[in-house]
C-alpha cells in the first residue's frame, strides 16, 4: 500500500514537472498573474456596462470631454477661452486636458457611435483596469509576481476617502484625472528604471513621453517628480554596482564616466518630457495666481505620526494593509532590494507632506505662496502609489515563511498544521466577513437610474435643444439646483446651450466664477430661462411649465446682449465667437465706457480703431463680483482678442522644440564622442562640481529660511496695511499700535495676516478673534478701485462698507461661507487723486478674514 502510495506521489511530481514545462505551463507562469489582476478588475468595472456613473464631478468630465471634442479639437484647439460656463472661462489652462483626451480616445476607438455617456463608463471603466495594471508592472518591476498581484488587488478594493484617491474619491465623487495621472507617474518610474539600465535613446524618448502625459493629465505630477525624482537618483546613486556597465550600443563596456551616462540620459528624460508638456504646464504655472484658493490643510505632524503608529494612515483603508506595508518596507530595506530606498522613502515622504507642517511650521507660504493652494490630503494619494506596493511585498514575503518552515516537517504534519490552520482563519474570519466585504470588496456609484430629476431632465434636454437662436441673440439657461448638484454641467452635451449653474462648478478653479443668483447677476449673464426642481417665487421669473418634477421658468429681464453701454452711444454685436468678439460703437462721448460681459482674464486684449485700449475689472453689480471687462468707449470698431503672452509663447516653444532637440542630440551623439568626453570631465571635476552644487541648496535654503520669517510676505505688495502705522486703526473701539510689520495691537486684540482655514480653501490674510466692528481712516492716494476680499468661515453676519472723502462708495453684507472667499470692487474712479480720506469699515463675521487694496 505504501508502495502504490509512493508511486502515485511520483507519478503527481512527474506530471507536475511536464505541466511546468510545457508550453501551457509556460504561458501560466506567463500570464497567469496577469488573470489574477484582470478577473477582479472585469468584476469592479461590470456594472458600468449597464450604467454611467454621473454623481458629483462625474457629469462634468462628461460635459468637459464633450467641450474638449467639439469646442476644442473641433476648433483646431487644446485649449483656450469658452463661453459655455458663466461668463466663460479659460478650459484646459489652469487644469490639464489629459482626463478629457482620455475619454476623447475612447471615442475615436468606437468611431462616435456611442452615445457620450456610454462614451464615458468606457473610459472610466477602462482607467479602473489601466490603474491595477501599472500598480502590478511597477510592483512586479521592484518586488515579485506575487506581491504585484496584491498590489493590484489592494489598488482595485481600495475603499479611498475624500482627497486620498480610491474607490470613494473617483468613483462616487468622480475626481479621476489624478488617478490617470498616477498611472503615467508609475509608468515614467519603470521607463527611468530602463533608462538606467539600457541608457539609450527609445528608453529615453519613451520615459519623456509617459512623464509628460502625466503632467498633461494632473498638476500633481509635477509636485510628484520634484519630490521623488532625487530620491530617484539618490537610489541609483547608491545601488551597488553590478559588472561593468555596457555601452548604450551594447558592443562592450561603456567607455569614459559610464556611471553618469545613466544620470544624464534620466535628467535628459524628464527634461524632455517636461517639454512636450510645456505648452500645457508653463502656462499653468505662470497663471496660478488665478486660481480659487483650494488648499486644504492636512493633520498636524503629531496626529500624522499617531496615525502611523495606530495603523491608520489612510482613512478608511484595512488595518492589516498598513502593517503589511511597514513590514514589506522592513524586508525591502533590509535585503538591500534596489528600488527599496527609493519606494520606502518616497512614501515616507508624502505621507509627512500630508501634514500641516509646511504651513503651520515651516511657513513655507511666505516663501512660495503656490503653498496655500495645495491640498495636502492629495500627498496620501501619491503615498498609496508607494504603500501598496510595500504591502503587497510585505504579504508575499509573509506567505514564504510557513513555507520554508514546513519544507523541513514531514508531508502529513505539513498537511494537518495547514488544515488547522485554514480552520482557525476561516473560524476568525467569517464572522465578520460580512462586514469586512461592505467596508473593503463591495463597490457601487450612483447611475443614471440613482438620480432624482434625471429621466425629467432629458426632458427638459430635448425640449431646449428645439429652441431657435436668433441671428444676434445670445442666451443662457439657467439651473437653480442644489448646491452641490453638479448633474446639471452635462446640459450642454445635449443641447448645446451655453449655462449657468447656480452653486459651485467643479474641476473649473478659475477664480472669477459666480455662484448666486441674483436678478442682476442673472440679467448680466442673459438667462433667459430657469430650470429648477422646487418653485422660485421670483419678480424678475415667469412660469412657463412643468417637466415632471422640474419647474422651467422663463426670466422677465432677459437681455440678448452680452455687453451693455455706460454713457452715450450705441453698440452693436458684429461677432461673439470663444476667442474674439467685435462690436461696433457709434455716439459715444469721453465718459463712454463699454462694458462686456465676459468675465476678465490676462489673456484678453482689447483693441479700438486698430489701438491697444487697456482693460479693467469692473463688478457685476455694485461691488460684487468684479468679473467684467471694461475699456473706455470710442467710435469705432472694439475687438476683443484672445492672444498669447509671454508664458503661452515660452511653453509653445519648448513643445516644439522638444522632439527636434532629442532627434538632433541623439544624432549627434552617434557620430560624436563629445557628450562622452563632457560626461567625463564632469566626472573628473565631480567633487567641486558636488560641492558647489550643495552650497546652492545651502543658499536656497538660507533664503527660504529668511523668507519663512518675514510676516511681511504674508500679504500681497500692494495690500493697503503696508501702509498703516496704527493710528488709523480702532478695533472695538480701541485704538491701535503697531507693534510688528503688519501687526497691530488694539487694547486686548490683536489684528495680524494670519493663514486660517476657510469652509473652502485656506487664505493669508488680516484676522482677529473678534467679532465686532475694525474702522480704517487714513489719508491716502486713490487709482480708479478699491478692491478687497474676504471669508467669513462661520454663519454670522457680516458687513463692509468704504468711504471717500465722506462720500459712501457702498457696501457689502457678508456671503453664505459655503461660497468661498468673495471678492469685491468699490469705483474710485470719480475721486482718484494725491490725497483723499479712505473710511473703511469691517465688521462682524468679515473680520475673521480680510483685506484691501488699492488699484492704480
Amino acid at each position: 500500500m505504501f508502495e502504490a502510495l509512493s508511486g502515485v506521489k511520483q507519478a503527481g511530481q512527474r506530471l507536475e514537472g511536464r505541466l511546468r514545462s510545457s508550453p501551457l505551463g509556460q504561458r501560466w507562469r506567463q500570464y497567469g498573474p496577469l488573470g489574477c489582476v484582470l478577473a477582479p478588475a472585469l468584476w469592479v468595472i461590470s456594472p458600468l456596462w449597464k450604467e454611467t456613473p454621473l454623481s458629483y464631478d462625474h457629469a462634468t468630465h462628461l460635459f468637459k470631454a464633450w467641450h474638449f471634442w467639439t469646442e476644442m479639437l473641433g476648433r483646431g484647439r487644446l485649449r483656450g477661452w469658452s463661453h459655455f460656463w458663466a461668463f466663460g472661462f479659460p478650459s484646459d489652462e489652469l487644469v490639464p486636458f489629459g482626463g478629457e483626451l482620455w475619454v476623447c480616445l475612447f471615442r475615436v476607438l468606437t468611431f462616435g457611435q456611442l452615445p457620450w455617456t456610454r462614451t464615458y463608463a468606457l473610459a472610466f471603466a477602462a482607467l479602473l483596469v489601466f490603474k491595477a495594471l501599472t500598480a502590478f508592472w511597477f510592483t512586479r518591476r521592484y518586488f515579485s509576481t506575487t506581491a504585484a498581484v496584491a498590489c493590484a488587488w489592494f489598488v482595485l478594493f481600495d475603499p479611498g476617502a475624500m482627497l486620498e484617491g480610491g474607490w470613494h474619491w473617483h468613483a462616487y465623487f468622480g475626481v479621476w484625472p489624478v488617478e490617470l495621472a498616477m498611472c503615467f507617474v508609475l509608468l515614467t518610474y519603470l521607463q527611468l528604471e530602463r533608462v538606467f539600465e539600457e541608457r539609450s535613446a527609445r528608453s529615453v524618448l519613451w520615459a519623456g513621453l509617459c512623464f509628460a502625459a502625466s503632467l498633461l493629465s494632473h498638476q500633481l505630477a509635477l509636485l510628484m517628480f520634484v519630490v521623488t525624482a532625487p530620491v530617484l537618483f539618490l537610489e541609483h546613486f547608491l545601488r551597488p554596482r553590478q559588472g561593468a556597465p555596457q555601452s548604450a550600443q551594447g558592443d562592450g563596456p561603456a567607455p569614459a564616466a559610464p556611471e553618469l551616462l545613466g544620470f544624464a540620459l534620466a535628467t535628459g528624460a524628464l527634461c524632455l518630457g517636461f517639454a512636450l508638456a510645456a505648452f500645457s504646464i508653463v502656462p499653468f504655472i505662470a497663471r496660478s495666481s488665478n486660481t480659487q484658493d483650494v488648499g486644504w490643510l492636512g493633520d498636524s505632524l503629531a496626529q500624522v505620526s499617531q496615525n502611523l503608529v495606530q495603523l491608520r494612515t489612510f482613512e478608511n483603508v484595512w488595518y492589516p494593509i498598513h502593517g503589511l506595508a511597514l513590514i514589506g518596507a522592513w524586508f525591502a530595506l533590509r535585503a538591500r532590494r534596489p528600488g527599496a530606498v527609493f519606494i520606502a522613502a518616497s512614501g515616507a515622504l508624502f505621507v509627512f507632506l500630508a501634514s500641516d507642517t509646511l504651513v503651520a511650521d515651516w511657513h513655507l507660504e511666505r516663501a512660495l505662496a503656490t503653498v496655500l493652494k495645495i491640498e495636502t490630503d492629495r500627498m496620501l494619494l501619491a503615498a498609496k502609489l508607494f504603500w501598496f506596493a510595500l504591502a503587497g511585498h510585505g504579504l508575499s514575503e509573509l506567505l514564504r515563511l510557513p513555507t520554508a518552515l514546513a519544507s523541513s516537517v514531514p508531508r502529513a504534519r505539513r498537511i494537518f498544521g495547514w488544515a488547522v490552520a485554514l480552520a482557525l482563519s476561516l473560524a476568525l474570519f467569517l464572522p465578520g466577513w460580512s462586514q469586512f466585504y461592505d467596508a473593503q470588496i463591495k463597490k457601487e456609484f450612483v447611475g443614471e437610474e440613482e438620480i432624482p430629476f434625471y429621466k425629467d431632465l432629458q426632458a427638459v434636454f430635448a425640449w431646449s435643444k428645439t429652441l431657435e437662436r436668433k441671428p444676434g441673440e445670445f442666451y443662457r439657461i439657467a439651473y437653480h439646483f442644489a448646491y452641490g448638484t453638479h448633474l446639471t454641467t452635462i446640459a450642454p452635451v445635449y443641447d448645446h446651450a451655453p449655462m449657468f449653474k447656480v452653486g459651485y462648478t467643479p474641476t473649473q478653479i478659475f477664480d472669477k466664477f459666480p455662484t448666486t443668483d441674483e436678478p442682476e447677476l442673472f440679467q448680466a449673464l442673459s438667462i433667459k430661462y430657469v430650470v429648477s426642481p422646487y418653485p422660485l417665487q421670483r419678480a424678475d421669473l415667469g412660469f412657463e411649465r412643468r417637466f415632471g418634477q422640474l419647474w422651467l421658468y422663463h426670466s422677465n429681464t432677459y437681455d440678448p446682449h452680452p455687453f451693455h453701454l455706460n454713457g452715450p452711444g450705441q453698440a452693436e454685436l458684429l461677432e461673439f465667437e470663444p476667442e474674439r468678439v467685435r462690436v461696433r460703437l457709434s455716439g459715444t462721448s469721453l465718459d463712454s465706457r463699454f462694458v462686456l460681459h465676459v468675465a476678465n482674464y490676462d489673456r484678453w486684449q482689447a483693441t479700438l480703431a486698430g489701438a491697444v485700449v487697456p482693460i479693467a475689472s469692473v463688478p457685476v453689480y455694485g461691488a460684487e463680483y468684479p468679473l467684467l471687462m471694461e475699456v473706455p468707449a470710442r467710435d469705432g470698431e472694439l475687438v476683443f482678442e484672445y492672444v498669447y503672452r509671454g508664458g503661452e509663447w515660452l511653453g509653445l516653444i519648448l513643445s516644439l522644440a522638444a522632439l527636434p532637440v532629442f532627434v538632433g542630440l541623439v544624432w549627434l551623439g552617434r557620430r560624436s564622442t563629445w557628450p562622452l568626453r563632457l560626461l567625463a570631465g564632469l566626472a573628473r571635476a565631480r567633487r567641486p562640481i558636488g560641492w558647489g552644487t550643495l552650497a546652492l541648496l545651502l543658499a536656497i535654503g538660507v533664503v527660504l529660511a529668511q523668507r519663512t520669517r518675514d510676516r511681511r510676505r504674508m500679504l500681497p505688495q500692494d495690500s493697503l496695511f503696508h501702509q498703516l502705522t496704527g493710528p488709523e486703526l480702532t478695533l472695538d473701539g480701541e485704538p491701535c499700535q503697531k507693534t510688528r510689520p503688519l501687526t497691530f495691537r488694539c487694547g486686548d486684540h490683536v489684528l495680524r495676516p494670519e493663514v486660517v482655514p476657510g469652509i473652502w480653501g485656506i487664505h493669508s490674510c488680516m484676522s482677529t478673534s473678534v467679532n465686532t466692528d475694525l474702522r480704517l481712516v487714513a489719508t491716502l492716494p486713490l487709482g480708479s478701485f478699491i478692491a478687497g476680499r474676504y471669508d467669513p468661515r462661520k454663519e454670522g453676519e457680516g458687513l463692509i462698507q468704504v468711504s471717500v472723502n465722506g462720500q459712501s462708495l457702498g457696501k457689502v453684507e457678508t456671503r453664505n461661507p459655503r461660497l468661498r472667499a468673495q471678492a469685491i470692487e468699490f469705483d474710485t474712479r470719480g475721486q482718484a487723486g494725491p490725497q483723499a480720506e479712505l473710511d473703511i469699515s469691517v465688521e462682524g463675521a468679515a473680520l475673521y478674514c480680510f483685506d484691501f487694496r488699492i488699484l492704480p
